[in-house]
């Protein structure tokens, strides 16, 4: 009995030694990419920000159902870590060309196209200059397209669209340790001087479906799929709302999700609508205001602030007694000492609420407090921008058209 006991155990320490070495061979495999943060002041980002906020949640409605299940970590996923400006912007690095290019890209599910600042910009153009631009004469894997490249960024301001320019170009991109081949992009080389003002990015990483894409151009995260490099159709995001850690801002998982970012179980919500991570739902409620019954909402790590319909807006404003009701710049002030007596904001998605604090839905840098809701015009569409991602783990399903949510472990 003791021999077979000494046997049982020592075939029991085995198996415990492999799988402690399995799972740290699947950990190896992540690739992490690092995320930075904007040392400008939060006021000043986000009304840049609204500057260039898209007018690009334009898809009609459609009726869906919605359903709850468990999900389990995900051995053998890729990590692209992000980095943090100041709770306004996410960004990771790109590898552009061979050798390759590292260049700083905004994350965006809003939108599907990838390009980045074109050496052939010079400094004359402000966004362009003392920046870190693509140098397609520097890398061996280039091949030009020269195809035109217009993408126009809307306002809830009266300056008007915001229009950049360029061309389409075919190079390697190295994404969170992936070499995708033949990868189409945008070289931008003409933006008007407002055009990521007090930013520090050198292009935008869309994630949202290909039918919306620009020129019809096949996102980086199809190619992945397209050329085997992946194997299954999901990525997920996990935002750090520590806005003063510009290393660690969250990350970007390929391949499925991470069960250790999150609490509980994914409910999971059909996309109503296949072309930004638009879903219905059920209702939200500020303090016994509804302003949501079965309504149509996008999910958008490209913006910073939960965008209300405008006469909804008003509403919240005098719930949260804003300083400056009357801001015509989309950035609401707040009286700091009032944050822990404002009410919680409850979204219910698939029958599950889904609540944010005000110390959620407030930014705060210094002595500046910013409310999370702002007005985009002719926006008839709840956007749930870093406000709400950053409470929240989600998962996003391109082929299968799902989206997963679960409150965020921080």
């Amino acid at each position: 009995m003791r021999v077979r006991w000494n046997h049982s155990k020592l075939l029991l320490f085995w198996l415990t030694v492999l799988a402690v070495l399995a799972f740290e061979a699947e950990a190896r495999k992540r690739v992490r990419i690092g995320l930075h943060k904007n040392p400008e002041p939060i006021e000043d980002n986000i009304k840049n920000e609204l500057k260039t906020l898209s007018i690009k949640h334009k898809l009609k409605v459609d009726d869906t159902k919605a359903t709850t299940k468990t999900d389990t970590k995900d051995p053998g996923s890729k990590v692209a870590t992000l980095k943090n400006l100041y709770n306004t912007e996410y960004y990771t690095t790109l590898g552009f060309g061979n050798p390759p290019q590292d260049l700083k890209v905004l994350i965006d599910t809003g939108s599907a196209n990838l390009w980045v600042l074109s050496s052939k910009c010079p400094d004359s153009v402000a966004p362009c200059a003392n920046r870190i631009k693509y140098n397609s004469s520097a890398s061996t894997t280039y091949r030009a397209i020269n195809t035109e490249f217009n993408i126009a960024y809307g306002s809830n301001s009266e300056e008007g669209p915001i229009a950049l320019s360029g061309f389409q170009s075919q190079d390697t991109v190295n994404f969170a340790g992936y070499s995708i081949e033949n990868q189409i992009f945008a070289e931008i080389t003409n933006a008007p001087e407002t055009a990521f003002l007090k930013s520090q990015l050198d292009g935008i990483l869309g994630l949202g479906f290909a039918s919306i894409a620009i020129n019809s151009i096949t996102p980086p995260f199809y190619n992945l799929m397209a050329q085997g490099l992946v194997n299954r159709s999901v990525f997920s995001i996990y935002l750090n709302r520590n806005g003063t850690n510009a290393i660690n801002g969250g990350e970007l998982i390929l391949e499925g999700s991470d069960s250790g970012l999150y609490s509980g179980c994914l409910t999971y919500v059909p996309v109503s609508n296949a072309g930004y991570w638009q879903f219905t739902m059920t209702s939200a409620n500020l303090n016994g205001f509804q302003f949501c019954e079965n309504c149509e909402a996008i999910l958008d790590v490209g913006t910073s602030l939960i965008v209300v319909p405008e006469q909804v807006l008003d509403t919240i404003n005098q719930i949260l007694r804003v300083l400056n009701p009357t801001a015509s710049n989309g950035v609401f002030l707040v009286d700091c000492s009032s944050i822990g007596d404002l009410p919680d904001i409850v979204f219910t998605i698939a029958r599950r609420k889904f609540p944010l604090k005000s110390s959620d839905y407030v930014l705060r840098y210094g002595n500046t407090c910013v409310s999370g809701f702002t007005s985009m015009n002719g926006n008839s569409l709840l956007i749930l921008g870093e406000i709400f991602l950053g409470a929240y783990y989600t998962t996003h399903d391109i082929v299968y058209k799902l989206i997963g949510l679960a409150p965020a472990i921080h």
